[in-house]
């Protein structure tokens, strides 16, 4: 997992490839006139979501993980908290929707150690297969949230 600011210092020359293509896209693109879309940006290879939504309780929301690609979350605007915690093969599986969107939902896991990410404008987290990730959690109440998710195949890292 990595966690960073889109406008820190290294951020340009830390990442290259795929996932720095993803930051600039979030630096340059202007959301606040976009609703929730799918954009390909380099075929299946790097697509994009803009989401708008509203946040809701940690409780409400499902543990994630992804097999084929990455996933980079930015936001735009409102807050949100991301919980986190590293995938050690000890989850069970609720639902799986790998064939259809690339997901597997776990049940909550008691010994995750989960953390929970907060995620204010201008911050972007990258989430590997590995890394059980929970969005659009609300902080102290629900808000409303806008990102960008960019889904980053892992074949092309």
């Amino acid at each position: 997992m990595i966690y960073g600011h889109i406008f820190a210092r290294e951020t340009g020359a830390a990442y290259a490839g795929p996932i720095g293509d993803a930051i600039r896209y979030c630096r340059e693109t202007d959301v606040s006139n976009m609703g929730e879309c799918e954009i390909l940006l380099k075929g299946e290879a790097l697509i994009v979501r803009i989401c708008d939504r509203m946040t809701e309780a940690k409780e409400k929301k499902l543990p994630e993980v992804h097999r084929r690609y990455a996933e980079l979350q930015y936001v735009a605007e409102g807050w949100e908290q991301i919980g986190y915690y590293p995938d050690r093969g000890d989850n069970q599986i609720l639902a799986d929707c790998l064939e259809e969107k690339d997901t597997l939902y776990y049940k909550e896991n008691p010994l995750s150690g989960e953390i929970m990410l907060p995620m204010t404008p201008g911050t972007y987290a990258v989430f590997f297969p590995e890394d059980v990730h929970r969005p659009f959690c609300q902080a102290e109440a629900p808000a409303r949230v806008k990102k960008i998710v960019v889904k980053i195949a892992l074949e092309t890292l």
